[in-house]
């Protein structure tokens, strides 16, 4: 079937985001977005999920993302793969939920000395907002268009969903709140955010080597400067504050600013992607080989 130079929005128009709403996410993250926008997401993102202390330090007791972030990368995309473009209902989207939830249950068991490190639900509702609500919140920072109110639907039932097929350590999350609508969930993102944490070693380590494995992966030396610049803009200064990686110029902000809105400008006028983006990351690993150390940890 011929789809045309830019098809992704009329296939969405035609969805009821009450009804479609798995089949809208799949389309849009498997159509729209570039690996690119992935790791935007994932590495400046793990920073604010760990600004509670303890989560800082249950990542840092698993070392993956400071010896193996390249497999940490590929595993976090094979989770969100399943999740958002196979779909929650499908087999492969509730195994990867029942893997996580065992991974959650063993890192809880071999951290006596973190306890409570997988029982707060607040830290299982915030990662799940904050994947919904990313990139409304950072094109609308920009002044740019952000999510359509149709998408902005298809993405809280997909986080709620998500959210009630999860685990913590006392228990599942079933019958646990989740913010009621789009707004409760900016709410809840804006809210977490704010509150007073406290800097820790593992999370200066931490927060470290994530900026430096994205840099790396995605710019040449000559521009790996801007690369971390980059990440400190995603994950914003008061996570860079608390894990002490650095702030911004208004210069290099500003530098950063532009960066971005010509990405999302160029992003818009470019054609849709015809081959899905689980596709894509496959290839990108068959190209640079497989990741070292490569058994989960």
């Amino acid at each position: 079937m011929r789809r045309g130079y830019k098809w992704v929005d009329r296939e969405l128009a035609r969805m009821d985001p009450d009804t479609d709403w798995e089949r809208m996410i799949s389309l849009y993250v498997g159509h729209r977005v570039p690996e690119f926008a992935l790791a935007m997401m994932v590495y400046p993102g793990t920073m604010r999920m760990m600004q509670p202390g303890f989560g800082a330090a249950t990542l840092a007791h698993t070392a993956k993302l400071e010896k193996r972030p390249r497999r940490r990368f590929e595993d976090g995309n094979t989770f969100l793969m399943a999740w958002m473009v196979d779909g929650l209902s499908s087999p492969s989207g509730r195994a990867a939920a029942e893997r996580l939830n065992r991974i959650h249950l063993s890192v809880a068991r071999a951290t006596p000395q973190l306890p409570g490190n997988f029982d707060d639900v607040d830290d299982f509702v915030y990662p799940l907002v904050l994947l919904a609500t990313f990139a409304d919140r950072l094109q609308t920072s920009l002044g740019l268009t952000g999510t359509s109110e149709s998408m902005k639907v298809a993405w809280h039932r997909w986080a709620r969903t998500l959210f009630r097929l999860l685990e913590r350590e006392s228990g599942p999350l079933a019958d646990e709140a989740f913010p009621e609508d789009w707004e409760a969930m900016t709410e809840f993102a804006v809210k977490f955010e704010a509150r007073l944490y406290e800097g820790t070693e593992s999370g200066h380590r931490v927060a470290t080597a994530m900026m430096e494995f994205f840099a790396e992966r995605w710019f040449p030396v000559p521009l790996r400067a801007f690369g971390r610049d980059l990440t400190r803009y995603l994950a914003g200064e008061r996570v860079c504050r608390l894990h002490r990686i650095g702030t911004l110029t208004p210069r290099r902000e500003r530098a950063v600013r532009l960066f971005l809105k010509s990405a999302f400008l160029a992003q818009h006028l470019l054609p849709d992607y015809r081959r899905p983006l689980p596709e894509r990351l496959r290839q990108t690993r068959r190209r640079t080989g497989p990741a070292l150390n490569s058994p989960a940890s």
